[in-house]
This record gives C-alpha cells, structure tokens and sequence, in this order.
C-alpha cells in the first residue's frame, strides 16, 4: 500500500478500504504508518489522559504528517475507535489461538481462564482503554462504533467456546456478556489494589461457575 496520502481526509474511499482491512485483520494489516500513528495515540493516552489527545499531538509523537492520520482513519473518531481496537486486539488473538489448540473441553477451559487473567493483569492497557469510555458513553456517534466494537469482543468469546455459529450461539450469548463484565470489572479492581484485589481467587471461582454452565450443556465431561 502506498504510505503517501493521495486523497483528502475521511474520503468515502479511504473509509471503505479501512473497513474492508478490519474485516481480515485489523492491526496486521494496517500500513507502518498507521501503526505509528496508533502507537503514538496510545502513549499520549496513558501519558496524559483523553484531554491530550488531539490530533496535532499525535501526529507529532509519531513523527507523522497530521493529514496522514485523516487518510488513514479519516477523522479523530476514527482514529480513537481504531486506537480502543488495538488496545484489545493483541489479547483477543492470543486468547483464540491458544483456546483453539484444544477441543472445547478441560484443557480449553483452563486456556479461557489463564488468557482472561492475564487480560485483567495488563494494568497499563486496561487503563488506556478506560480513559475513552467515558468520552465514548457521551458521544452518540462514538457510543455506537465502540459498541461495535464490544459486539465482536462478545463473538470472540462466543468463537472460543465453539459457539460463534452454532445451535448455542443464543444460549451463550448472556455468557460472553458477563465474561466481559467480570474482566472489565475485575480489571478496575486491581488496576486500583493490585496488593488487596484477589484475581486468582475470584478467577477460579468464576471457573466452577463456568464449568457448572459447560457441564450443564454437554460441552465438558461432568466428574
């Protein structure tokens, strides 16, 4: 892909050659250029919170041209909504691929719950994740792309219990709910006492629970 932009911020072009990336694989595929300008936008966030990042800033921490960030993302709501994706990204990936080395069983299980600990314990990600929501609960425009967003995350879960496409796709649908709740809950605890929030205690409790559910429809042996 040529790094040099061609065509003016957020033309419609621009836009649809994006989505059609983060249909394949959102980060991945992205030129260097856009990584730089991501990565540039996530130091300023954990630096200095949502207030400092304009897009002057950001092109300048990336040592980038502030109309790249236009032709790449085609406006600041484009680059916060690609930023809380890549924020997410690397953890769900991992998460898929261990998961999958496994049948839907015991070892898969223990593979769920070893990769939704170390989602809690990434502190520094968690809190860069939380310096948007609330801007993006605000704004309606915003709101409705970040939700987008969790949408996928909540297939994410569904796609490592086998379920993205099947017969248990609407049983499981409230589980992935709530194991997004639980990680995002228990990431504010520790994000705030890392010394007193037991994760792995309410992790293996959450553990039997899901056990108790997987059990209950077939999906791991009982005993």
């Amino acid at each position: 892909m040529d790094e040099q932009p061609k065509r003016r911020p957020g033309r419609p072009r621009t836009r649809e050659k994006l989505a059609e990336l983060r249909r394949e694989e959102p980060i991945e595929s992205l030129p260097p250029t856009a990584r730089k300008l991501l990565d540039g936008a996530r130091r300023i966030l954990e630096r200095g919170g949502f207030s400092a990042l304009s897009l002057s800033a950001v092109a300048e921490e990336a040592d980038e041209s502030k109309g790249s960030i236009g032709y790449y993302f085609g406006n600041k709501e484009g680059l916060i909504v690609a930023l809380v994706d890549s924020l997410v990204h690397d953890a769900n990936r991992a998460l898929v691929t261990e998961t999958h080395r496994y049948p839907m069983g015991e070892q898969r299980l223990r593979a769920l719950v070893t990769g939704e600990r170390d989602i809690i314990r990434d502190t520094p990600g968690f809190l860069a994740l939380l310096e948007v929501l609330p801007y993006a609960m605000r704004d309606d425009s915003l709101r409705e792309r970040i939700a987008s967003l969790y949408a996928g995350y909540r297939k994410t879960v569904l796609d490592v219990v086998d379920a993205a496409d099947g017969p248990d796709e609407a049983t499981l649908r409230p589980f992935a709910m709530l194991m997004i709740a639980m990680v995002d809950g228990l990431s504010v605890q520790y994000a705030l006492d890392p010394g007193g929030a037991d994760v792995d205690a309410a992790i293996k409790m959450w553990e039997r629970m899901m056990r108790c559910l997987f059990q209950e429809l077939g999906m791991v042996d009982a005993g």
